[in-house]
């Protein structure tokens, strides 16, 4: 009875324990990639685009460079939108319940499928204690754009937990889940093939076959619809897979010392270092090490299978973004989210063996020295979860947290600049974009940065000359181009401007900030090429509804085509419909376009709008034929 009351109450402690270490979580903001995944992409902004998550990697961001497909991930957003917009209170609750289930389901795997006997339920209570409250789950939980970690983790943790049951179809299709929410999910089959060896139970090679055959579809499809051009940008072209892989080494050893004593936690490691060489000593001690601990593991694979399955589990859980696929980075934080229930069961084991041995010196019963020591390493841990919280509050406090531990990482010293200059600390921005820019002289971003900040500055030829240095290091870049645009706007320079705006939107047809920029510029000195620019922008993204007004306006007052204005003021108010002034000059634009009946309908659509807010003026001064419909 004690333990099945045990088992019962651990879901409820996990949490509570959860809602402990996060506490001062639910209402941080949005943070590096969520400006471009969460921020300013219009796509999650309507649920009618779900199914189009499927099959359109344009709509999983506003940035064409960080395109890729994870459907079910971008459904999470869409849905999070659809409840409180951006206001993250709502996202962040869905990070904290998904890491509830992904801590839940470490309990039941640990409990039921690790061969602990009598121990099961305390050592499986423990180990997900431990990955419940441990801050290196921080960045997966607190970070909305890492929030593929955690999503993926659930499902792949209830597809492994399904299939050790012999619940293939219920395993298959929770695999189908992870895959479409991160693609790294197809390292399933072999974790399963490993388990089923340490149990001893003959394989199911019909579930295999089927899981990797779902595992290759979906890569496939991948492949099939992401451009060649995204997949390569994933990594610098001189990093090569095998460089990659022996970078990987060292990146599994990073993230075991991480977990131990996790006081160098960074929100980004640029500065990683890659391996080039076998014969470079941070190669082959890194893979030494690897393999000392690899053998020690499988050496105990009969007397303690959980410590050998454990560790199988981190290096087949992680190999895909360590080893295979080479990335932009060779180690981030919410990478080794899924690989913690090995990383929880061996600090679980270990103190248990600790408690053990210390039951004898103070003479208490095991179980009770086993509670105690959980409690401490639990406390401890969420102590540092909740300390690491408060970094997670401001992107200053954040990046220069990240400048703090990695002082060679121009992307962090950047992040940091644009975070005091957002704070109007503009000499401390300029060194921080200037150290950025000295560790890496073609860093797009920290260049960019520069010319805004000497914008602000007042210096106009420092603002031109490091638009134009982005430039020539990217000349490809749309986001460039724009940069320099707007630095050449401001300098008086406006066909120099219109030029660069557009050469941006000829790379990047979907920039709507540049298509805006044309307009603004074109509207005095030709409406129709304005109007053109406004609508481009409006399609880009359908939230800026502000551009399908313009347009609207023009057409009606510059151009005389109330026609087109008719169409523009709808256009508006599909993607608006609340919009007061697209309801009013939708019913002047319609009567002078001569419908006549449809322009009373939109007249009394808006009267009740203006007496809501006491809007007399508008009421008063409308044209007569209108008036009179109101009657």
């Amino acid at each position: 009875m004690r333990t099945a009351g045990l088992r019962a109450t651990v879901p409820v402690v996990l949490g509570l324990a959860i809602a402990a270490a996060y506490a001062n979580g639910l209402h941080l903001g949005f943070h590096f990639d969520d400006r471009h995944v969460v921020e300013t992409n219009a796509a999650i902004r309507s649920l009618a685009n779900l199914p189009a998550f499927f099959v359109d990697a344009d709509l999983s961001t506003a940035s064409p460079d960080n395109r890729t497909l994870r459907p079910l991930l971008l459904a999470s957003y869409a849905l999070n939108w659809a409840v409180s917009g951006a206001d993250p209170w709502s996202w962040h609750a869905v990070n904290l319940c998904l890491h509830w289930l992904a801590v839940v389901l470490v309990f039941r795997i640990v409990r039921d499928h690790l061969w602990l006997g009598a121990a099961a339920v305390p050592v499986a209570a423990v180990a997900a204690l431990v990955v419940a409250v441990h801050p290196l789950n921080t960045s997966a939980v607190n970070y909305v754009a890492a929030r593929s970690a955690v999503l993926q983790a659930v499902f792949y943790l209830g597809a492994f937990d399904l299939a050790a049951r012999r619940r293939f179809a219920g395993s298959l299709g929770c695999l189908a889940a992870a895959l479409l929410t991160k693609e790294i999910a197809f390292t399933l089959p072999f974790v399963v093939l490993a388990w089923w060896r340490l149990a001893g139970e003959r394989p199911a090679w019909g579930w295999v076959a089927a899981a990797a055959l779902l595992a290759a579809a979906a890569l496939g499809y991948r492949w099939l619809l992401l451009p060649p051009g995204v997949i390569a940008a994933t990594h610098a072209a001189d990093v090569t897979p095998w460089t990659y892989c022996m970078t990987g080494w060292s990146a599994y050893l990073h993230y075991l010392r991480l977990f131990l004593w996790p006081d160098a936690l960074a929100i980004d490691r640029l500065d990683f270092p890659i391996v080039r060489s076998l014969a470079a000593p941070r190669a082959w001690l890194s893979l030494g090490a690897l393999v000392a601990l690899g053998g020690a593991a499988w050496s105990v694979r009969r007397r303690r299978p959980a410590v050998a399955f454990a560790a199988a589990w981190i290096f087949l859980t992680l190999a895909a973004e360590s080893t295979v696929f080479p990335l932009a980075e060779p180690v981030n934080e919410h990478r080794p989210y899924l690989a913690m229930l090995g990383f929880g069961t061996l600090a679980a084991l270990a103190l248990d063996r600790l408690a053990g041995l210390a039951a004898a010196c103070v003479r208490r019963p095991p179980a009770a020295v086993f509670a105690a020591l959980a409690v401490v390493a639990a406390a401890s841990l969420a102590t540092a979860t909740h300390v690491r919280n408060r970094v997670w509050q401001s992107d200053y406090a954040l990046w220069l947290d990240a400048v703090a531990k990695a002082p060679a990482n121009p992307r962090a010293r950047t992040n940091a600049g644009l975070a005091a200059m957002s704070l109007g600390r503009l000499d401390e921005a300029r060194d921080l974009l200037l150290a950025g820019h000295r560790l890496a002289p073609c860093y797009a971003y920290a260049l960019m940065n520069l010319s805004v900040l000497e914008r602000r500055a007042g210096n106009r030829a420092a603002a031109i000359r490091w638009a134009d240095d982005a430039v020539r290091c990217h000349p490809t870049m749309a986001l460039a181009h724009f940069y320099r645009g707007a630095a050449l706007a401001w300098s008086g320079r406006d066909d120099d401007a219109l030029a660069a705006w557009a050469r941006a939107t000829a790379l990047d047809p979907r920039h709507a900030d540049a298509w805006a920029a044309q307009a603004r510029m074109l509207e005095r000195r030709d409406p129709r090429a304005a109007v053109h620019a406004w609508d481009r922008a409006f399609a880009a993204d359908p939230t800026r509804v502000e551009a399908g007004m313009n347009a609207g306006l023009l057409y009606a007052y510059a151009l005389h085509d109330p026609a087109q204005a008719v169409e523009r003021f709808r256009g508006v108010l599909r993607a608006l419909p609340s919009h007061y002034g697209a309801h009013y000059q939708l019913a002047v634009a319609l009567l002078k376009a001569g419908r006549t009946d449809e322009a009373h309908a939109a007249w009394r659509a808006f009267v009740p709008l203006a007496a809501a807010i006491g809007d007399r003026k508008s009421l008063d001064e409308a044209p007569a034929a209108l008036r009179v419909a109101a009657r």
